[in-house]
């Protein structure tokens, strides 16, 4: 006999361990847009030349606006992914707990 109690229980380990990676996702989206952020502060202070800053501060600026763009848009691909599985698991767990009858307790 299929053991559902168990397998509702797995599911709701799978979506916990996803919801903490949904959440690791965010994080490195804030912290993707900080780089791009602060990348493209470099490339304005650089361009405009309202310090004395050596090429290899431009350098930095595209550097770290190319890698936050690039990161951001991982952390996104990634969080979309994990929340398409987090639905799906959360339905596959709604349709098992159907599937046990249960009734509700009677007020007393």
């Amino acid at each position: 006999m299929i053991d559902f109690h168990q397998q509702i229980a797995d599911l709701e380990a799978e979506i916990d361990a996803l919801s903490d990676a949904a959440e690791h996702c965010r994080k490195s989206m804030v912290v993707a847009k900080a780089a791009v952020g602060g990348g493209i502060l470099l490339l304005v202070v650089s361009l405009l030349d309202l310090i004395w800053v050596d090429a290899i501060v431009l350098v930095i600026g595209i550097a770290a606006t190319l890698a936050g763009i690039g990161f951001y848009g991982s952390s996104r691909s990634s969080l979309e992914t994990i929340t398409e599985k987090v639905r799906a698991y959360e339905a596959r767990r709604a349709e098992m707990i159907d599937a046990l009858d249960l009734r509700a307790a009677e007020e007393r």
